[in-house]
């Protein structure tokens, strides 16, 4: 188990800023898969027993989360943009091609598809990449998708400080956030932008400032400045 908590998350960038689709139970099950990838495409398993130990949580929580996510995961679809001949399209995809659930142990198998298996693996560059232990302990499926917007900027200045700026339109669409989140910035501040960064900070040693950026009299940037104390 320590060792599936020490390896690495690692996916392209699109990945990070696409429409994912997942709630917080779907996203730790398929995660906790995508740290088992070795360079092949083949199905990966994960226990209810393990999935309570990485994630810190009781083992009857586990089995159902488990159970209750399995039902809905093959239906979870992840989108991006995607370029051909200079025309701007979206791709749409599963995030599994198949899977096996075993009810009486406890356990799930799955494959992820094709077209997104080169978004996860073996990537050089223009990728996001941190540890499925910083995630684990997370509660919020917001805290963990600005956690991998913050990830995908490794360069820091001679303090340690990283920066990052994103529109507000790009955050909404990683982010998943309501038409209330996105009719009313005050609403985006209060339900995402400030809980998410409180639990980074108490949860995975996060410093992280931030402002928004008017254009006119409308937000239309979001600046972040941060740096991780590693533990």
């Amino acid at each position: 188990m320590n060792n599936l908590l020490n390896k690495n998350i690692v996916i392209a960038n699109i990945v990070t800023k696409a429409g994912q689709g997942l709630s917080l139970a779907e996203k730790r099950i398929l995660f906790a898969g995508l740290a088992q990838l070795n360079g092949k495409n083949d199905f990966v398993e994960l226990r209810a027993e393990e999935f309570s130990k990485i994630f810190e949580v009781t083992p009857s929580v586990a089995y159902r989360q488990l159970k209750e996510a399995t039902k809905n995961i093959f239906n979870r679809y992840i989108t991006w943009q995607i370029e051909k001949d200079k025309s701007i399209g979206v791709r749409t995809t599963r995030w599994l091609v198949g899977y096996d659930y075993f009810d009486t142990e406890g356990y799930v198998r799955f494959k992820f598809s094709e077209l997104l298996f080169p978004y996860l693996f073996e990537l050089q560059s223009h990728f996001t990449k941190y540890k499925l232990q910083q995630a684990c302990a997370l509660r919020s499926i917001h805290s963990w998708r600005l956690l991998e917007i913050l990830e995908q900027h490794k360069q820091a200045d001679q303090d340690g400080w990283r920066w990052i700026k994103i529109s507000v339109d790009t955050f909404h669409h990683a982010m998943e956030s309501t038409p209330t989140h996105q009719r009313s910035f005050a609403e985006l501040r209060r339900k995402i932008i400030e809980p998410a960064i409180k639990e980074l900070s108490n949860k995975d040693y996060w410093t992280i400032e931030w402002k928004a950026i008017k254009k006119g009299r409308k937000v239309s940037m979001i600046e972040f400045k941060f740096h991780r104390k590693i533990q």
